[in-house]
């Protein structure tokens, strides 16, 4: 409905459109510049938008940034608009601690080891914050140069595999090829499933479970997540502002205005004329300390893989 101003609106028309649209899984990147692609040029214009690209999902997996640009109308009553692709650029990567780690055998007595090498001394916020800041380092240094990239383990695997399997063709593999095959087949497994796990924590999907070749699957949700999250540019007093980090500034700007001072309250509330018809109940239970057990049920009802706090690391590694 919003595609058109002025003149009447089909909604038969709307309705199939919409309808096509969901039956192709088809996919209307973000429009830049203009909100409305041809004119009827009348003294009492109407404007509606015509023309647009529309991409599969598959797009959003290959390509993270995509938006239509509208370029200037010159000779003509439609507005050409241009197809732009490209990676979304962000600040450098906070730390992140990885699920798909915890795959790795021997991993926890890694941690166990990091954990107590540090031995500050202090409160008790102040020992678990150098250790925990410690341990991020640890992390940092392993995840770089032992566990590596699981997407080269990935091709690295299927090369080797695929060497062999061309062995096959033209005679029988000796007894330690044919381990050696068995063993590479194994590891892909694990790096496969450390994929999953990878792209599924970066989904923030919960009700599907790894294990079912969902790896596609959490891929694009992942990337369609930063394609919707993804602000191009923003106007500002007449000024189009499309730096990120002039972008980051003005949103942090914006919530000093909004949260930085404090406000009276506009509203006057009597308690005792509101309570005093009320029948007394005993609050003190509400003033009881909360036991270790209330604390560990609360934490682990928590969703374990969920957004990481500012230390990086999610429910589940405590």
């Amino acid at each position: 409905m919003e595609d058109k101003l002025g003149g009447e609106r089909n909604l038969g028309d709307i309705r199939k459109a919409n309808d096509f649209l969901q039956a192709m899984s088809l996919l209307e990147p973000p429009m830049m510049g203009r909100r409305f692609t041809w004119t009827n040029g009348q003294s009492d214009p109407i404007w509606v938008k015509l023309d647009r690209f529309l991409i599969s999902s598959e797009w959003t997996m290959i390509f993270l940034k995509i938006i239509q640009n509208c370029l200037p109308r010159v000779g003509s009553d439609h507005v050409p608009i241009r197809l732009e692709m490209g990676k979304i650029v962000t600040n450098p990567r906070p730390f992140r601690f990885e699920l798909a780690w915890t795959t790795t055998e021997g991993f926890q007595e890694l941690i166990s080891q990091w954990w107590n090498s540090t031995t500050p001394v202090g409160c008790g916020a102040f020992i678990m914050a150098k250790k925990v800041s410690s341990l991020r380092e640890q992390l940092r240094h392993w995840a770089k140069f032992s566990f590596g990239s699981i997407k080269l383990k990935k091709l690295e695997l299927l090369q080797e595999i695929d060497k062999l399997d061309v062995m096959k063709e033209s005679r029988c593999l000796t007894p330690q090829e044919v381990h050696q095959e068995h063993t590479l087949r194994e590891k892909l497994g694990d790096t496969l499933k450390q994929e999953e796990l990878y792209w599924k924590q970066r989904s923030r999907l919960n009700w599907l479970k790894e294990g079912d070749e969902n790896t596609k699957f959490f891929h694009a949700t992942a990337n369609g997540r930063k394609n919707r999250n993804f602000i191009n540019s923003l106007q500002l007093v007449g000024r189009e502002i499309s730096q990120p980090r002039e972008i980051g500034k003005l949103f942090v700007d914006m919530f000093h205005q909004q949260f930085g001072s404090g406000r009276t309250s506009r509203y006057k509330i009597d308690l005792h004329a509101l309570l005093e018809h009320k029948r007394q109940v005993d609050m003190a239970a509400l003033e009881v300390p909360f036991t270790i057990e209330e604390v560990r049920l609360a934490v682990f009802e928590l969703g374990g893989d969920k957004a990481p706090g500012p230390d990086g690391f999610p429910i589940h590694f405590f």
